[in-house]
Parts: structure tokens; sequence; C-alpha cells
């Protein structure tokens, strides 16, 4: 994978982090109601939770991939369609607000790592991101190395963006600034995620 493939699939999966929905409400609700490092515990346990999904999509498309060439083509065309779908999605839900209201219940630093890692292994729709995004970035000879890089990039960027918004909301109000602006951040994401759909499908079927 050279480096150009590699920005390509940091920043999609940047934005699939970056995401406003239950994940980061459940990040900025532990930052605010306890303490910055529960939200950073939070953000690692789900940052943790992303590679068992990644894992399990990069298995699955590398014996597709070594077996079933035709099979892998369609896939990364449901792949591509399915990116422009999610990016369609955000712009027409983008006025729906989030939830991130405080709550008082005594929870240790490590139940604030386990809510994070369940909030991700309970959502099977990862999944599907993950077939989505890897089905244009795994080759068939790609190695051992090669793959963790797939699986550590999706689960370090996603555990970085969430200790970076418990760093913001607990010393920069960050909280107020996304319930402020989530249609536009919403918009944009939808609007860059089709973007690079588009280019994705362009360079699979025209190049």
């Amino acid at each position: 994978m050279n480096f150009f493939d590699w920005s390509q699939l940091a920043l999609v999966c940047l934005l699939g982090a970056m995401s406003p929905g239950p994940s980061l409400a459940v990040v900025i609700r532990n930052s605010i109601s306890y303490n910055r490092i529960a939200g950073i515990s939070c953000a690692v346990g789900h940052g943790l939770g992303m590679s068992f999904y990644a894992s399990f999509a990069i298995i699955g498309l590398g014996i597709i991939l070594q077996s079933y060439l035709n099979l892998f083509f369609i896939i990364q065309v449901i792949g591509s369609i399915f990116l422009a779908s999610l990016g369609l999605l955000f712009i027409i839900k983008s006025n729906a607000k989030i939830e991130t209201k405080e709550t008082n219940n005594n929870i240790v630093n490590t139940n604030s790592f386990i809510q994070g890692f369940l909030i991700a292994i309970f959502n099977p729709k990862i999944l599907i991101w993950f077939t989505a995004i890897y089905s244009h970035f795994i080759r068939v000879e790609a190695d051992f190395f090669e793959k963790t890089i797939l699986v550590s990039t999706a689960s370090i960027i996603d555990a970085l963006w969430y200790s970076l918004v418990t760093i913001l909301v607990t010393g920069f109000n960050f909280k107020n600034f996304i319930e402020k602006n989530n249609s536009k951040i919403q918009k944009l994401m939808g609007l860059l995620l089709i973007i690079i759909a588009i280019s994705l499908l362009y360079k699979l079927i025209i190049v």
C-alpha cells in the first residue's frame, strides 16, 4: 500500500469517526459526567472495539479476494455505493440532533472503557462500513504487516479522535460547538464521503 492509498483510507476512517452519533454521545457524556480520564478510557475502548470488526472484515475480504474475484469486484462496487449512500444520508439527516445529556451515575474509568468497547461491538453496521472501505484497499498479495496496518489505522484514528473530543469537551466546551454546528458538520462529511465514493468507483471501473 502506497502513501496516497493509505491517506485515502485514513481520511475515510476519520470521517467515519467524526460522524455525530451514539458513540460520540457516550464519549462526551462520560467526559462531562466524570472526568477526562473516563472520556479517554471510553475512547480507547471504542477504538479496540472497532479493531474487532476491522479484523473480521479483513479476514473475510482476504478469503473472497483469493477465491472469488468476480464476487470481490461486486463487493467493491456495492461498497462504493454504500459510502455514497451514507454520505447522502448524512446530508439528509443533517438536522437531527444528538443527545449528550449529563448523567450522575458513579462509574469508574474501567466501566467507561467497557462502555466504549461495547457500543462499538454492538453496532453491526460497523462491519458493513469496514467491508465497504477495505474492499478498495486490501490487495491479494497483502501480507500480515499490511493487513495489520489496515486494521490499526482505523482503530488508532478512532481512539485518537474520541480522545481529542474528550480533551476539547473537558477543556474548551466543545460540546456546545458540536450541538450548534451539527448540521454543517454532517453536510460537510456527507459531501466528502460522496466525493471519495465517486473517486473510488471511478478508479475501479474506468481506470
